[in-house]
């Protein structure tokens, strides 16, 4: 778990942690993209229409990564739900969580916001070549 200001400068970080735990765990790497890809979505909705503060955490139990972003404190916005027009670059966040994970939920709270999903992952073999992955 780490908690964040939920600005999106923060988001590399959040991945960053993501990266560091899913090596720990062998994860495959072809499944570590997916979940790095679900993390930059979800922390990055928490950055754009949350509330100031967010806490990114990520478990793992058998074989499924479950991820949680949680944005708390008093709100800076009103998040709101918007069909993607062909041409625009957002939106289409949820979808793409939605379309990885094998499972999503959010939770809506008083003073927080939660967001998780989770996916069943591969595990590398141990004699495996480790690779270390590549933050943009």
């Amino acid at each position: 778990m780490i908690a964040l200001p939920a600005e999106e400068c923060w988001v590399r970080t959040a991945r960053r942690f993501a990266v560091s735990l899913l090596a720990r765990w062998d994860v495959a790497p072809e499944d570590r993209d997916s979940v790095l890809l679900i993390v930059g979505e979800l922390a990055g909705n928490a950055a754009q229409h949350g509330r100031p503060d967010m806490i990114v955490s990520l478990g793992f139990e058998g074989r499924a990564v479950c991820i949680e972003v949680a944005d708390s404190g008093a709100s800076t916005s009103v998040p709101h739900s918007r069909r993607p027009d062909a041409h625009d670059e957002h939106g289409r966040g949820v979808g793409i969580v939605e379309y990885l994970a094998d499972w999503t939920e959010t939770r809506e709270e008083r003073d927080r916001r939660r967001d998780r999903a989770g996916l069943r992952v591969a595990i590398s073999p141990a004699d495996a070549p480790r690779v270390g992955l590549a933050l943009a």
